[in-house]
């Protein structure tokens, strides 16, 4: 069974090309091999990739369509990238030159059968069908078939030819023959990473073939010799692999056959990243920024500040002054040749400014007070247990979701807050967060509690909005700060009939009457937490009402929550007026 290219020129006119080859018998196995053949006409049609500015220094590639099912994969070859996506039953493989976009290639690889599926490798393509799996280089040419599927096959280059991996038998192409190499001494593996250099192939590999779980090992295949390593393998780069922890940076090299060890300064939060040997690519989780941090110089360098990792950012690869990464389903590119470099400690000494800055601008003019780490700490009551907050990337970033939140209430709100005995409000940003209630420990995104005439409001700001979050407790505070049953005297009305809350935090709850139940004129409350007691209905839609933005306040889909959200909305402004002169309400239609 032939792989057929389906050459893109335009919509609907397509130009097919077989790839089959001549075929041999190594160990038994049915093998099809045809030679790459760099003279050979490309198997892409050109294509223009679409360049779109997104932020400064940054542009995003548009790739046409991409089918949800599958993640699509990109790797960096050269001047090229060559990003693989699932396009309805079959693949589309665009090839973007990212010295000239305009001049790029597009290919179809057509599957036709049950089971297709392609996997995208630096050397090239996999191409899995129901009774072969076929190699192809990145240019789309086929290098081998294999018709025995008993085992997951794979294939790495190996000096001036490739290695065929079929369970403990490896097997080299050769004068287009699979001929038999060696038996390799663990049978159940998995190919992780492959370091090539001129007359070797090194791959680190993980073995769960020992009890107890996976083992990570190196495999040197010139010396046909195994090394057992300890740290953990899948952070990979060009030259070995790397460790990150909160404390140090490690990295192995393949080409040294040595570690080399740092220790961690980074002030923030590091989620995904990429090393080139020596600075390490990352996306800051705390404040959402993308970085390069070189631990060996003590320097560190903001590229984006972008909330790019707000959605998971996959790192690809870099090639001179442009990092490339894929988030959702289109492919970005970051310029990082006019970046600033800092010393680490003036990095700190900056972001630790911002903070103070920023806590001064909302303590006096909103009477609102931040704090964090040991602050926080000594505020927290006897049944709350959390941890301190001392990442500072992370800290001034939910500071900031937050403050955008305070500015939008407006002064006057705050003024109106501390009515009475209040004397004002202060957020403690924390990190795991815990609450005893009724026996049971219960994990907490926020806690909202007053002691006297202060209030207080808990945010563990590893959530992912900590600013929801934080219009959450303010309900909660403005419902500390009056009488319920006063201020929402027809609440019962909204509700089904003979609808009774759980009035426990302990008890569960089931998705009967929320937003997940199948009967769409049923849904009267966002989900089952909803349903703990009125106070906490109250406050998940009050922080589903405020969102920013119109596509995002999606309150208005559901007929029966709107109705709470506009009650909502007519009673507290009757308690605090200066509400109607503000832009909190602007997305929730009447």
């Amino acid at each position: 069974m032939a792989v057929i290219l389906l050459l893109a020129f335009s919509a609907a006119v397509f130009a097919g090309c077989s790839l089959a080859g001549k075929t041999t018998e190594p160990e038994g196995a049915s093998v099809t091999v045809s030679g790459s053949n760099a003279e050979e006409k490309s198997n892409y049609a050109k294509y223009t990739a679409g360049v779109v500015p997104v932020e400064g220094n940054v542009n995003k590639y548009q790739l046409g369509p991409i089918d949800d099912r599958e993640a699509p994969d990109a790797v960096v070859s050269g001047k090229y990238v060559y990003y693989l996506s699932r396009v309805s039953e079959n693949y589309q493989m665009v090839k973007i030159n990212i010295e000239d976009p305009a001049d790029s290639g597009i290919a179809s690889i057509e599957g036709g059968d049950e089971g297709f599926f392609c996997l995208l490798y630096d050397f090239g393509v996999r191409v899995e069908k129901k009774d072969e799996v076929i190699f192809m280089d990145l240019e789309l040419n086929v290098i081998c078939t294999v018709q025995n599927l008993e085992v997951f096959e794979y294939m790495v280059p190996y000096k001036d030819t490739f290695l065929v991996m079929q369970g403990d038998d490896l097997s080299m192409l050769k004068d287009g023959k699979l001929e038999p190499f060696r038996k390799l001494n663990r049978s159940v593996y998995t190919v992780l990473h492959q370091q090539i250099s001129g007359d070797n192939t090194k791959l680190l590999l993980n073995d769960n073939n020992a009890e107890g779980g996976f083992n990570f090992f190196v495999y040197d295949v010139n010396a046909d010799k195994y090394e057992n390593i300890s740290e953990m393998g899948y952070n990979y780069f060009s030259d070995g692999f790397y460790d990150v922890n909160p404390k140090r940076v490690m990295a192995r090299s393949f080409t040294e056959d040595k570690s080399r060890e740092f220790e961690n300064m980074y002030p923030g939060t590091i989620g995904t990243s990429l090393f080139d040997g020596q600075r390490l690519y990352l996306c800051d989780e705390g404040d959402l920024t993308i970085r390069y941090y070189d631990p060996s110089h003590q320097t560190i360098c903001t590229l984006s500040e972008h909330e790019f990792s707000k959605y998971g950012v996959n790192f690809r690869g870099i090639t001179g002054n442009k990092l490339f990464f894929i988030l959702s389903t289109e492919l970005y590119v970051v310029d990082t040749s006019n970046c600033e470099e800092m010393p680490i400690e003036e990095f700190k000494i900056i972001l630790h400014g911002k903070i103070d800055d920023l806590e001064t601008e909302i303590r006096d003019k909103y009477s609102v007070n931040f704090l964090a780490g040991e602050k926080a700490a000594k505020q927290i009551r006897d049944n709350v247990e959390t941890e301190p907050m001392k990442e500072e990337t992370r800290v001034y970033y939910s500071m900031k979701q937050i403050a955008a939140y305070i500015r939008r209430f407006g002064k006057a709100f705050f003024d109106e807050f501390r009515y009475g005995t209040s004397k004002g409000l202060y957020v403690l940003l924390t990190g795991y967060t815990q609450v005893t209630n009724d026996g049971a420990k219960i994990d907490a995104g926020g806690v909202a509690f007053r002691q006297g005439d202060v209030f207080y409001i808990i945010l563990n700001i590893n959530n992912e909005d900590p600013a929801r979050n934080f219009c959450h407790e303010i309900m909660h505070s403005m419902e500390q700060n009056s009488d319920s049953e006063t201020i929402f005297p027809e609440w019962k009305k909204f509700n089904p009939k003979g609808f009774k809350y759980a009035d426990s935090y302990a008890k569960g709850t089931d998705g009967k009457y929320t937003i997940f139940d199948s009967d769409e004129n049923e849904k009267y409350f966002f989900d089952a937490y909803s349903k703990t007691n009125a106070m906490e209905d109250r406050a998940r839609v009050f922080e589903n009402m405020l969102a920013p933005k119109k596509e995002d306040c999606t309150i208005n889909e559901y007929p029966r929550l709107k109705a709470k959200a506009q009650y909502i909305k007519e009673r507290i402004c009757k308690l605090y007026p200066s509400l109607k002169d503000t832009d909190i309400f602007m997305n929730l239609d009447d």
